[in-house]
């Protein structure tokens, strides 16, 4: 993204105010205001041939105070000795510490080699990670140092699959299915994470049925609009897409096909969402909820009728995409 996110004229067309979305508002200003301050803190911090990346919610322009930082440091091989590309990342990784930011050392707790992550697409060495890495500097890969190589490294990731001579598709489905594949890679991921990681449950378990189940959303919504358009204009118009905010995603994708006031029921329930997630108390509360007595949470019971309310709007979506574009890209998409 370019410039602070505007959801102003999305509001109006939707016929809804600022008071109906002030927590989307204030995470869009937040987010921005906080990516201004970490590229001016990172200016030179990071060697040339190297990016570094801010992923998650701050990437989606969607954070709080409250969000931890998904930071992924991404270098080229052979423009780059990999042990400066770690240092780079551990350097980094302290100075955004420093400022008193959460920085998970989980997937992305080292760089990685650009052509590790675009070697092997679908294949054996094709890890999880690597498919994170993929799904999310496409989607959600706000860069943090070194502007010019993280455009470069985000345009070589989509050219990998616009490139395939054979099984690339028309609508390039090799990327949809991709990111499809991650989608339910973090479905299962719960699983393992709550399970047999001793994990915190509740958060995941919403995070899974509304930011997770958004950004699903969005990439179906933008590969059923693209579809409808010329051959020659559709790949650009998906790498112009594919890194806006999810909400911004669903609006673009139905807006040409009729269905934009579907998007004012994603709208407000998300920001009730969004607005759950910043409060120091609910997070709290969820962190500490054993899942045998979640039914005697008011907290919990008030988010998941907001889910429930977020999955009507989704599936209005859905099935209004499934009547207005190929059905068939419906059809990769949730069966």
């Amino acid at each position: 993204m370019r410039g602070p996110v505007d959801y102003a004229p999305l509001l109006a067309e939707l016929g809804l105010t600022a008071a109906d979305a002030v927590h989307v508002l204030a995470a869009a200003a937040g987010s921005h205001a906080r990516l201004a301050e970490l590229r001016r803190a990172l200016a030179g911090a990071v060697p040339p041939g190297c990016a570094a990346f801010a992923l998650g919610s701050l990437g989606r322009h969607e954070s709080s105070a409250l969000s931890d930082l998904d930071l992924a440091v991404v270098y080229r091989r052979g423009a780059l000795d990999p042990a400066d590309a770690h240092g780079a990342r551990e350097a980094v990784a302290a100075a955004l510490r420093a400022r008193g930011l959460d920085v998970a050392d989980k997937t992305f707790h080292s760089a990685v080699a650009l052509d590790d992550l675009l070697g092997d697409i679908g294949g054996r060495d094709d890890t999880n990670d690597h498919l994170t890495y993929r799904a999310l500097l496409l989607t959600e890969g706000a860069w943090l140092a070194n502007a010019a190589d993280a455009a470069a490294i985000v345009e070589q990731v989509f050219g990998a699959y616009t490139a395939g001579a054979i099984t690339r598709g028309r609508y390039l489905t090799s990327l949809s299915n991709d990111l499809h594949r991650y989608y339910r890679t973090i479905c299962v991921d719960y699983r393992f994470k709550v399970e047999n990681a001793g994990k915190h449950w509740a958060v995941r378990y919403f995070k899974l049925r509304h930011s997770r189940k958004l950004w699903h959303l969005a990439n179906l919504a933008v590969f059923c609009r693209a579809a409808l358009l010329p051959d020659e204009a559709r790949d650009g118009w998906l790498a112009e897409q594919l890194p806006r905010p999810p909400l911004l995603r669903v609006a673009d994708a139905l807006r040409p096909l009729g269905g934009l006031h579907l998007c004012a029921g994603l709208v407000t329930a998300y920001d009730a969402f969004l607005a759950a997630l910043a409060e120091p108390d609910t997070r709290r509360a969820l962190d500490v909820l054993a899942y045998d007595v979640r039914e005697a949470s008011p907290v919990f019971r008030r988010l998941r009728a907001g889910a429930e309310r977020f999955d009507e709007a989704a599936t209005a979506v859905v099935g209004h995409l499934w009547q207005r574009s190929p059905d068939h890209l419906v059809r990769y998409g949730l069966l």
